[in-house]
């Protein structure tokens, strides 16, 4: 199978010798098939040579010698259109190299990383207190702490192996990434929380009022125990702040910011420090109120209280990753945005079926619909195609083969609209790993052609195609 500009190149075949040969429709190409035949060089045809086409000499501008330097000085001896070949283009790069190009993993799992693993070394020294503390008091909230402060190391563990897992790139068992990853071992975590953490420490309170303890002994070890809690879970506390007050954006609130964070991991520790600096107070009120009044009920009371906030941090925590693991749309304004850009192009009239869903805490997918302007695509190959419209000899006979030429020219040039455009919102829009446009349009069932029957339609087109030409 031969195109009709490679047979007229190597074949050496006239437009006339391509009438009558069946035809195939590959990519939007009007390919002639050659009839079967059988050689063994190219000497052993016999074919007629093509007329001189001259006037292609000055109408392609982007043309380029098929057979080499050498050939030049030979150049009378041979038809011109034996050396054409079709305009060059840059050969675009695979849609998976721009997606690897644009997926900010590295930058993603460092920060996230040291926000966890500060609050799990912070959590494995605060557990071996708590436990020490519980053995020598016997205190149904000091064992509650206890619960809690381990089941958050357990939990900044699955949260390691989850940051392990979503920083992996695209590849062809998951072309958009492992981004969700993070939302699935992040969901783990906040399961552990709502059974180990809340249920447990619930169930032992509600145990501790239907069987109190005979004796609660309290001694300084414990205080210093709980202050030594506070002030790691507060320093770990105040670095996930700071961290967050660093990615915030100028125009928004410290609230907003991290009602609208798409990490899970940030989250899950902030979320967790908070309700531990909370709980270690709540833990202090039950055994200091126990041991003034002599009553071991303030101890469980305090002991529930502790699995009622480590019940609502868990729930707020799934809740958080069921809507990104179902598919979270992202933010109007960044949909907006984008939008504003492809039509601010010259080339798109419009925007249609917009879709868009975080495929990762900073990553999202981006597929619309475009429109893009015939005129505008048209105009940009005017000044090319002109004289070769109006310089050919035998337009009948060339028509099919210029044809060709220009759509394949205008399907490079939507092509060409396509990556440019892309560069243009990610450069605005990092987060865009992976963007689709589909041409489309409302009228791709007619044909523009149908509009030339009346005087005002041509009016119209001329002076928008001259608009677009200046």
């Amino acid at each position: 199978m031969l195109s009709s500009l490679r047979a007229l190149r190597v074949v050496q075949l006239s437009p006339q010798n391509l009438r009558g040969l069946s035809c195939a429709s590959l990519r939007r190409r009007v390919l002639p098939l050659m009839p079967s035949m059988s050689f063994r060089s190219r000497e052993s045809l016999v074919l007629p040579q093509p007329p001189s086409f001259r006037w292609l000499a000055t109408a392609m501008p982007n043309v380029k010698d098929a057979a080499g330097k050498d050939d030049q000085d030979n150049e009378d001896d041979e038809p011109f259109l034996t050396k054409i070949v079709e305009p060059t283009y840059p050969v675009p790069k695979p849609r998976t190299d721009i997606n690897k190009a644009y997926f900010p993993g590295k930058v993603y799992r460092s920060t996230s990383r040291d926000v966890v693993f500060r609050a799990m070394a912070g959590n494995t020294a605060i557990t071996t207190l708590k436990v020490l503390a519980w053995l020598k008091t016997g205190s149904s909230a000091m064992l509650s702490e206890a619960i809690h402060s381990l089941v958050d190391t357990g939990n900044q563990a699955i949260l390691i192996l989850g940051l392990k897992q979503a920083s992996g790139v695209p590849d062809k068992k998951h072309q958009y990434g492992y981004g969700r990853a993070a939302y699935f071992w992040s969901l783990i975590s906040a399961l552990g929380i709502f059974w180990l953490g809340s249920g447990v420490t619930i169930f032992h309170g509600i145990q501790s009022i239907l069987d109190p303890p005979k004796e609660l002994l309290l001694s300084w070890e414990v205080w210093c125990v709980l202050a030594a809690s506070f002030g790691i879970d507060g320093w770990v506390l105040k670095r996930s702040v700071q961290d967050l007050l660093a990615s915030k954006p100028k125009n928004m609130s410290f609230y907003q910011h991290v009602k609208r964070t798409k990490d899970p991991f940030m989250m899950a520790v902030l979320l967790e420090d908070m309700s531990a600096c909370t709980g270690v107070i709540m833990a202090g009120c039950g055994i200091g109120a126990s041991h003034i009044t002599g009553n071991p009920l303030w101890d469980s009371l305090a002991s529930i209280s502790i699995g009622v906030l480590l019940g609502g941090v868990a729930v707020s925590l799934i809740r958080l990753n069921q809507k990104f693991l179902l598919g979270q749309s992202v933010e109007p304004e960044i949909e907006k945005g984008i939008r504003e850009l492809l039509l601010a192009r010259p080339s798109i009239d419009n925007v249609y079926a917009v879709q868009s869903q975080w495929v990762g805490p900073s990553t999202f997918s981006y597929k619309a619909e475009v429109d893009f302007d015939g005129t505008y695509l048209a105009a940009k190959l005017l000044r090319m195609y002109k004289p070769v419209f109006l310089e050919t000899k035998d337009l009948e006979n060339d028509l099919p083969l210029i044809l060709a030429w220009y759509a394949e020219d205008v399907t490079r040039l939507v092509e060409k609209e396509v990556q440019e455009v892309e560069e243009v919102i990610r450069g605005i829009y990092p987060e865009a790993a992976f963007i689709e446009l589909e041409p489309d349009s409302k009228e791709s069932e007619m044909r523009a052609v149908l509009s030339m029957q009346t005087k005002s339609s041509r009016t119209s087109e001329r002076e928008a195609m001259t608009r677009t030409s200046n």
